[in-house]
């Protein structure tokens, strides 16, 4: 191919890595190029917030510019920092691969603790200026101050080690392509069903003049149409907020056998407490107009779930903003009861409850323990784990304790593992150990508590037991409530009552208050 192709590109490190990639693609098929350095309107201010700068397109319109003025041929963005409309007389000819889409939360060693929610000490200041984490960081911290930061990449990893925060959040798209040293900091990759991307995060967009058809049909060669199917749907949501990147919007779409799962979130300004929704579609349109019902649906307006719950907690706080009548209620009593164990005969220790760390620390000294891995079935038990010891080396990450299993044995390998567990334990994760490899010790016991529950809405199931115990004191539920399981295994024990439910796929609140609007 003859044509010299023009790469427009902004000036920091990581617009240059993207420019250099596409440059490096070019040359792949034979096309020549050179990139152009422009300074944009988010470059030349760093005083300020995004959401505090006017107008839209601060990071791209002084590149598109020059797309319309023809000084350049191709300009390189991050597709996230893109309208969804293009201005008229240019298009997005094409897009590259995906980048994994998830945030990263680098967290200051002096400013690390395992006990609180993504293990970052209480009352802290964490740097963001995206209102889309500034509402999602605010939700699951309801403690923090958040204060604004700006700066390229390398600029804010610095700012944190300087101790101008205690935290902060960044793409982890960017420190991968820059290959960035954290050694010096906590890094936590923030699962991106927990904390939802922007859309288009960790896409580079080609976009060229709409009548430039030689470059276009250059750009095609590059094109990834998987990759751009996905971020359609992303973006068409982000499309009916108006559109800008600069709004607390967050969308995902993931490839599945039949079509894509999609998670959001969104409200009308970051401070405001979020509206979740998970549903799945087999294409753009049926995407789109699920999203577009789901977000004019009432959420139901009492709630009950079958534990006890804390009024700051995430799901608490979420339904007191939204006006919603929560009612939590554990149908479960638990007692401590005395047990035998020795940190000589295991490699490992495997949580999979608060009950379980709290009766087993009621009687042995985290100090004897010292020296053993530990693992915990989710992050709230991992908070209860971290008020005992300093280190967690294994977190599971979904509400199926079967795919928690399979995951914890890759890891271990042959070692052995000592499960603290509850006299009615169904022993989901050792199922997938080798014989010999478990040591259960029965440390608490579990006693059911029939209770007649007010009719709600929605009922939360959190365990098959809970189900057992809230149908033999309550005549079912209701016939047009929505129930909500937490892991496959409380689902199975509904279905076997004849009743379905949505199941979360999470271990966390925030996705129990995405299945409520689902």
């Amino acid at each position: 191919m003859s044509k010299h192709i023009r790469i427009g590109s902004r000036g920091s490190d990581l617009a240059l890595w993207q420019a250099h990639f596409f440059q490096d693609s070019l040359k792949a098929i034979g096309v020549d190029s050179e990139i152009i350095i422009i300074t944009t309107k988010g470059d030349r201010i760093q005083h300020l917030s995004f959401d505090k700068i006017e107008g839209k397109g601060f990071f791209t319109k002084e590149i598109e510019d020059a797309l319309l003025n023809n000084v350049v041929d191709v300009a390189i963005h991050s597709h996230k920092d893109l309208e969804t409309q293009s201005p008229p007389g240019l298009k997005i000819a094409g897009v590259s691969y995906r980048e994994n889409p998830s945030e990263l939360l680098l967290i200051h060693p002096d400013a690390v603790d395992l006990s609180q929610p993504l293990h970052f000490k209480k009352n802290a200041v964490v740097g963001t200026s995206s209102a889309r984490r500034k509402g999602q960081i605010s939700e699951l911290r309801h403690d923090i101050t958040i204060k604004d930061i700006r700066g390229n990449v390398p600029t804010r990893v610095n700012k944190l080690r300087e101790g101008q925060f205690d935290a902060i959040l960044i793409a982890f798209a960017g420190i991968h392509r820059l290959e960035l040293d954290l050694s010096d900091l906590k890094v936590e990759m923030l699962d991106p069903r927990l904390f939802i991307p922007a859309p288009a995060q960790g896409v580079l967009a080609y976009q060229c003049r709409e009548g430039d058809h030689e470059t276009s049909n250059i750009i095609s060669n590059l094109h990834d149409q998987d990759v751009s199917n996905a971020i359609q749907i992303e973006r068409g949501i982000l499309s009916g907020f108006g559109g800008g990147c600069h709004i607390p919007i967050g969308a995902h779409a993931t490839p599945t056998e039949n079509g894509f799962r999609i998670r959001a979130t969104f409200s009308k300004e970051w401070e405001s407490f979020s509206k979740r929704v998970r549903f799945e579609a087999s294409n753009l349109e049926e995407g789109l107009n699920t999203f577009k019902r789901l977000k004019e649906t009432a959420l139901p307006s009492s709630i009950f779930i079958s534990k006890d719950i804390r009024p700051d907690s995430y799901l608490s706080r979420a339904c007191a903003e939204h006006k919603l009548h929560l009612t939590g209620q554990s149908l479960i009593q638990i007692s401590h009861l005395p047990f035998q164990a020795h940190a000589k005969d295991c490699d490992w220790v495997f949580f999979s409850s608060s009950n379980s760390v709290e009766a087993f620390f009621s009687q042995e000294k985290p100090s004897d323990w010292a020296s053993k891995k530990f693992a915990t079935a989710g992050e709230a038990t991992a908070n209860a784990l971290g008020n005992y010891i300093s280190s967690i080396d294994f977190i599971g990450s979904e509400s199926d304790m079967g795919t928690v299993s399979r995951e914890f044995k890759a890891i271990i390998g042959e070692d052995k593992v000592l499960f603290p567990i509850s006299d009615r334990s169904l022993r989901s994760i050792q199922t997938e150990l080798d014989d010999g490899q478990s040591i259960n010790i029965v440390c608490y016991s579990t006693k059911p508590v029939v209770s007649k529950i007010d009719i709600a809405q929605a009922y939360i199931l959190t365990s098959p037991s809970n189900v057992e115990v809230f149908l033999e004191g309550n005549d079912g539920f209701p016939e047009n409530a929505k129930l909500i399981s937490i892991g496959k295994s409380t689902a199975k024990k509904l279905n076997e009552h004849g009743l379905r439910s949505l199941i979360a796929e999470i271990p966390h609140e925030s996705e129990l208050w995405a299945l409520l609007a689902s």
